[in-house]
């Protein structure tokens, strides 16, 4: 009976497979490496596929860039330091007024003259030539094959001519006279006489360039006229005879008066202008 009591309780104790316990912990284990990659930061790479792509670009960019910048330095010395940074050679264009060699004396430009530093100095380059030579209205520098240069003139149109005892001056758009003096006028421009050059002249010749074209076509001459009663009184000659008295103040205005007056009479005379609008012949004038 002892013998079968001890059969049983040994029966009965439960046999465990020693693998189930490995595989166990290779579970845990997983579980736990999973839980810890979760919660680990993604690199940077997997965040952004075309991270080093752009630092690449970015880098090449500026090392390019760089020696662009160098490379054009060294360009820039080179010719700074050479015979081609001489100027070789200057021409003009664009006038037809001021020769030519006028241009070039007053511009100052020799052999010795460094063509980087006529470019810089373009402007006052400028306001130089048209300090000395009135009928210069722009001047720019172009410079070609390295030390070529050429100015290229514009000119002031030419507006009148200024009376003087010895001859007649043109006188430009800008209100300047020309140094040189000429026997006669030429162009169909009016002749301004008995003004003073400077600020007298210049409000006269604005107000010529108010008159209609067709009006300005047919003045000869404008001529300071001042009395005691109207210190802007002036006198206008026209091509076909007649004469004009006004008002520098008001001739503008008046003027259009003037073809419907004259158109009134065959005769030659006076059209006053400077209070009303009347029409005098030459030969009831005392």
């Amino acid at each position: 009976m002892g013998a079968i009591a001890q059969d049983k309780s040994k029966s009965s104790i439960t046999r465990t497979d020693p693998n189930s316990a490995i595989k166990v912990w290779e579970t845990f284990k997983l579980k736990t490496q999973t839980r810890q990659q979760k919660h680990q930061p993604r690199p940077v790479t997997k965040k952004l596929p075309q991270y080093h792509r752009h630092r690449t670009l970015q880098i090449a960019w500026r090392l390019a860039l760089i020696f662009l910048l160098f490379g054009t330095g060294l360009v820039g010395l080179w010719y700074y330091v050479s015979p081609y940074s001489r100027v070789a050679l200057v021409s003009v264009s664009g006038v037809e007024i001021t020769a030519a060699q006028d241009v070039i004396d007053a511009s100052q430009l020799t052999t010795e003259s460094n063509v980087l530093v006529t470019m810089a100095q373009e402007k006052q380059l400028e306001t130089r030539l048209k300090q000395q030579l009135p009928a210069l209205h722009s001047v720019r520098v172009v410079v070609s094959n390295w030390n070529k240069v050429a100015l290229k003139v514009k000119e002031e149109p030419t507006v009148g001519f200024f009376a003087k005892k010895q001859g007649y001056q043109r006188i430009f758009a800008n209100g300047k006279l020309d140094s040189q003096i000429m026997a006669k006028p030429i162009g169909n421009f009016p002749i301004y006489a008995d003004f003073k050059p400077g600020v007298a002249l210049n409000k006269v010749i604005t107000l010529y360039a108010k008159i209609p074209t067709q009006i300005q076509n047919a003045i000869s001459e404008i001529k300071s006229d001042p009395s005691k009663a109207n210190p802007y009184r002036i006198h206008l000659y026209m091509n076909d005879g007649n004469e004009v008295v006004a008002d520098s103040r008001t001739v503008v205005k008046r003027l259009k008066y003037y073809g419907n007056i004259v158109s009134q009479t065959s005769q030659k005379g006076i059209v006053d202008l400077e209070v009303g609008a009347f029409f005098t012949p030459f030969a009831q004038q005392k």
